[in-house]
């Protein structure tokens, strides 16, 4: 169960550094461009590194249309509004929202009778959550009305990579942790190119990156995206989608550190009090698993 932890802990900080990166690289394009130049990228690396077993593998009908379905989840509508959103909001709130999926992942995978609530799950997320907003909580402008249009996007983010943290696992444990992420990005990057087309400029400026662009779009893709997809697929072939999704306190937390070393954001003594409390929510969270019932 540690190895599960460890995973979706790392698959959370690399995450956490695409915020400060997608921010960073926005005003040289456009999100629908970005987010499928950056998924498409992703998608082609996983595929490389699993083209054997992708071509080989023999999915049932049902099952592949249900690969293709929560890939628009993940693939389409969560980096395309991401990256819509952080055009708007910062960083930090960016990754703030994005913690908020446990909550969303709790709900959906009861209400779908995936996983059973018991009181040690429901209080390990609250103190996540807890300790996500004594870090970065703060400085909250609510006339700011390109803020909330932001948040509002990124919101809708979550949601589409909530559905996939959901669904995906029994896949993943069927057919493995790379073929249903290749087929899901088939799906999702085909969705986010048409996007692209229609209101983005990939064909006019958008490609267009300076050294440091395209460095950012090397993070985003490689230790930002496929390890970080490959990561989380491996987490959720361990642990339920909750327990995964605890361990996302630390996305935010990285995209602040992260922001303070590249954008000169602050670090404060909340930062410090918050991460302490995402770290004790993780180990709630993994006491929990040894069979104890509350």
């Amino acid at each position: 169960m540690l190895t599960g932890i460890f995973f979706a802990s790392l698959s959370a900080c690399l995450g956490g550094t695409t915020f400060v990166f997608t921010r960073m690289v926005l005003p040289q394009t456009d999100p629908s461009t970005l987010s499928f130049l950056r998924y498409g990228l992703i998608g082609l690396i996983l595929f490389a590194f699993s083209a054997k077993k992708v071509l080989r593998i023999s999915m049932i009908k049902r099952d592949l249309t249900g690969i293709i379905i929560i890939g628009l989840g993940m693939f389409a509508v969560f980096p395309f509004f991401m990256a819509f959103g952080l055009s708007y909001t910062t960083a930090a709130r960016g990754g703030l929202l994005y913690a908020t999926m446990p909550l969303a992942t709790m709900v959906i995978a009861s209400l779908f009778k995936i996983e059973r609530l018991t009181l040690a799950k429901i209080s390990s997320v609250i103190l996540a959550m807890a300790g996500v907003f004594t870090a970065i909580g703060t400085k909250v402008s609510p006339d700011n009305l390109d803020l909330l249009k932001g948040d509002a996007l990124v919101m809708m983010g979550v949601l589409g990579a909530a559905i996939f943290t959901v669904f995906s696992g029994k896949y993943m444990v069927k057919y493995g942790n790379l073929p249903v992420m290749v087929f899901s990005a088939i799906s999702g990057v085909s969705t986010t190119f048409v996007l692209s087309l229609f209101i983005g400029a990939p064909l006019d400026g958008s490609l267009t990156f300076d050294g440091f662009g395209w460095f950012a779009i090397f993070m985003l893709a490689v230790p930002g995206g496929a390890l970080m997809m490959y990561s989380w697929g491996r987490a959720l072939m361990i642990i339920t989608p909750t327990q995964a999704a605890i361990s996302l306190g630390f996305n935010p937390l990285t995209a602040m550190l992260l922001g303070a070393l590249l954008i000169g954001e602050e670090i404060t003594v909340q930062f410090i009090a918050g991460f302490l409390m995402v770290v004790s929510a993780v180990v709630l969270s993994n006491l929990s698993l040894k069979g104890a019932k509350f």
